[in-house]
């Protein structure tokens, strides 16, 4: 079996809801990360076997396979593929595994993994029309489907999780990533974005 590596990473910086990437469509986002990653790699895009990009809300912006659509964008020759992925909170995991997966059968030799979402073009629950009941019945009949906030409270009491240790546990990892941030762990995987 073949073993996967990383070659590289690279991300656009953290954006906020109608903030200074909201001009930036999300085809056209994703596109200039993927350009980023092959310059900086000195790969040949040619080379790609695939593109495999996480985005949970694929409708608006993001529809029509957002993943082959940013791989056109950025230039990649119409030989390599590109799909899209939905896994919820994990898709861009999801697509890191299923490339690293393909490498190891031998189905790939170079393959991208990635992600992208606009909260802003595409706010959440995009996908979910008026109405609808994308779980259907079945579903409802199996599972006592509630909100975030009350499945939380539940989790917290079958795993004995005081609301106390939660805070400790978030404002831990806050200032991790604040002193990475400081530190410059973060600057050599993020590339600029002109605005």
């Amino acid at each position: 079996m073949t073993n996967a590596v990383i070659i590289d990473a690279v991300r656009t910086p953290m954006g906020k809801r109608n903030g200074s990437l909201k001009d930036w469509h999300p085809v056209d986002l994703a596109a200039h990360t993927l350009r980023a990653l092959v310059e900086r790699s000195d790969l040949d895009p040619a080379l790609v076997d695939d593109v495999i990009m996480g985005c949970v809300m694929q409708v608006g912006d993001q529809a029509g396979n957002v993943g082959r659509n940013a791989a056109l964008a950025a230039g990649f020759p119409e030989s390599v593929t590109g799909t899209s992925i939905d896994r919820q909170c994990g898709s861009s995991q999801q697509a890191a595994h299923f490339a690293a997966q393909g490498v190891m059968a031998g189905a790939y030799d170079v393959v991208i993994a990635a992600g992208v979402e606009s909260m802003t073009r595409v706010p959440m629950g995009a996908s979910f029309l008026p109405g609808s009941m994308p779980f259907g019945p079945k579903v409802f009949e199996r599972f006592d489907l509630i909100p975030q906030g009350i499945s939380a409270e539940r989790i917290a009491e079958k795993w004995d999780i005081s609301r106390l240790a939660n805070d400790e546990f978030a404002l831990q990892s806050q200032l991790r990533a604040a002193r990475a941030t400081d530190e410059g762990r973060f600057d050599r995987e993020i590339i600029p974005v002109p605005v």
